[in-house]
Order: structure tokens, then C-alpha cells, then sequence
């Protein structure tokens, strides 16, 4: 199941994605369930069909089905028509960094000539802040403090459940959904904080974590490792990758972050793939983001974030 949450007439919604002819379309999922008058097991939120689990995925299908079928034409409008909002209240944002082999191997490129060594005996990662985050089709302007704006699309898995010190064979259990993460980076002060041991605000300025458009639900992704990633500017292909290439996976990823205790709103990213604007060669200034840029971040089975430069 594709789903999200989008502004209605009626304030937040619950969208579910359909295919259709002519292209993708949005079923409200509470008018359905209302008009259905099935004893639902979840409010029409997402907080709450992720609580609900297997019992709510399995209403909700049911409420789909019979929608298709019976609905009426009101519930449904283009996917294109529909406000999206990001698709989950986030509590809190791990975000790797050089988990993709061939990522790991052109960032250090640059570090290893100033005597900084890779480590892999476990994950890096940094703080994504909730309140950096926008929907698909945000319009994003770059702080003025970078001229360096740069891309990178991330896999993300949402947690659905609290979690702590998970072992990796039950790791995914614990993961409700896979979305879509655009980690916007302003590098000059990214570079200058990593040369003091952290990350933050070349992460973090408002707008800088386009997040969507929806989640696609775990049963639908039995193998995460076959996700593919593609993002382009301008229609241009910048990054192209499969997770078969993390260094660490997804299950392995939860596992070492439910250390810290994981729960209903959680996101654990996997890191970008190679092709960031940073570290192009012989000069990279020609691939930062400027206004007027539309990048899109697809993940072939969930869908296509949008984001606009302004």
C-alpha cells in the first residue's frame, strides 16, 4: 500500500495511491471507511494505522478493495490535484553517511589526503531535525550562507513500533514502511563541522529535508536490498544506484540504531549513493543546486519526490 497524507477540504487526510488509466490517482481512505461502515481498527491518521498493525493494514485493504469496486467518484481525484503533506508526524531522523560502497570510496577521496581514515566496524550517522522537513513538491530555498547546495537521495525505513536492542533477523519487523529522503546539504559549513567532528547545521536549515511523497508499507517490499534509487536535475541522472550496494543493510541499520531505542515515527536512512555534487571532478560548482532546479528523487517501487529550487 502506497500511503500518505495530504490536506483536504475537511483539514488532514489519509491518501492512499492507486494505479489507474491515464496515471496515478488518490482514494481518501476516511471518506471510504466512513461510508463503509466497517468497524475500522485505526482512526483516519497516520499515527494511528501504523499503531494498528497487521490487523489495520488488513481493514484498509479490505476498505480499498471495496472502494475500487463501489466507491463513489468523490473519494478519488489525480494524484497530480492532491496537496501532500510530509507523510508522517517524524519523532526523530537517523541519517547515514557513506553507506553505499561507491559513495564511501568518492568522499573519501578528498578526506584520506588530509589523513582522515574510513571506518566501517559501524554506521556513521547524524541527526535529520523533524522540522527541517517538506513535502514533495516543496518549493526550497537555499540558505544564504552556502553556495555549495547539494543533493543526495536516500532510502529511509519509517519505524512502526518501539524497538530496543533488536537483533538483525527481527530487525525489519519493526519497520512499518519505506519513503524517500532528498538530504539537501549546504557543504561549505558541512565541511567546516566535519573537520570538528560533527554535523548539524549544514544539514538542518529550514527546508533542507524534502521527505515523500508517501510510504510504501513493508509487506510490500519483502527484500529492501532490491530498492532502486535514481535522481535527477533538470532531467539530468546525477545518482543512480540498488541498496544491494549498502555497506551496511537495512536490518543491520535497525539493529545498531535500536540501541538507542527506536519507536512509531522513527526514521533510519541509508545513506546516498555516489554521484553527489561535492565530489565531482575536476570541478564541482557546475552541479550545485540553483533556483530554478527541479530534482527529482526516485525510488523505482515507491514513487518520485519533487522538489523545486527556488
Amino acid at each position: 500500500m502506497k500511503v500518505g497524507r495530504y490536506r483536504g477540504v475537511q483539514g488532514e487526510r489519509l491518501g492512499v495511491v492507486l494505479r489507474a488509466e491515464g496515471g496515478l490517482r488518490v482514494l481518501d481512505l476516511g471518506a471510504a471507511i466512513d461510508a463503509h461502515r466497517a468497524s475500522s481498527v485505526f482512526d483516519n491518521s497516520m499515527d494511528a494505522l501504523m499503531a494498528s498493525g497487521e490487523s489495520g493494514l488488513h481493514a484498509a485493504y479490505d476498505v480499498i478493495e471495496w472502494a475500487e469496486r463501489s466507491g463513489d467518484a468523490s473519494w478519488f481525484r489525480p494524484e497530480h490535484e492532491v496537496d501532500w503533506m510530509v507523510p508522517l508526524r517524524v519523532r526523530n531522523c537517523i541519517a547515514g553517511g557513506r553507506n553505499f560502497g561507491a559513495h564511501m570510496a568518492e568522499s573519501m577521496d578528498y578526506w584520506s589526503k588530509r589523513g582522515v581514515q574510513a571506518h566501517t566496524e559501524i554506521p556513521m550517522g547524524f541527526i535529520k531535525l523533524a522540522s527541517a522537513m517538506v513535502p514533495t513538491r516543496a518549493k526550497v530555498k537555499p540558505p544564504p550562507e552556502t553556495q555549495w547546495f547539494d543533493y543526495e537521495i536516500e532510502a529511509v525505513a519509517v519505524i512502526g513500533r518501539a524497538v530496543e536492542r533488536v537483533n538483525e533477523a527481527d530487525a525489519l519487523s519493526a519497520v512499518f514502511g519505506y519513503t524517500i529522503l532528498n538530504d539537501l546539504s549546504a557543504r561549505e559549513l558541512q565541511r567546516k563541522e566535519m573537520q570538528n567532528q560533527s554535523i548539524l547545521l549544514g544539514k538542518n536549515f529550514p527546508g533542507l529535508g524534502p521527505l515523500g511523497p508517501w510510504i510504501l508499507t513493508a509487506d510490500e517490499v519483502p527484500d529492501p536490498s532490491a530498492l532502486s534509487l535514481e535522481l535527477t536535475v533538470n532531467g539530468e541522472v546525477r545518482q543512480k544506484a540498488k541498496c544491494t550496494d549498502l555497506i551496511f543493510t537495512f536490518s543491520q541499520l535497525v539493529r545498531h540504531w535500536s540501541l538507542l531505542g527506536l519507536d512509531r515515527g522513527d526514521l533510519i536512512t541509508t545513506g546516498s549513493p555516489e554521484g553527489v555534487a561535492i565530489s565531482r571532478q575536476p570541478d564541482p560548482m557546475p552541479y550545485y543546486l540553483r533556483a530554478g532546479d527541479v530534482v527529482l528523487a526516485t525510488i523505482e517501487q515507491i514513487g518520485t519526490l519533487e522538489t523545486h529550487i527556488v
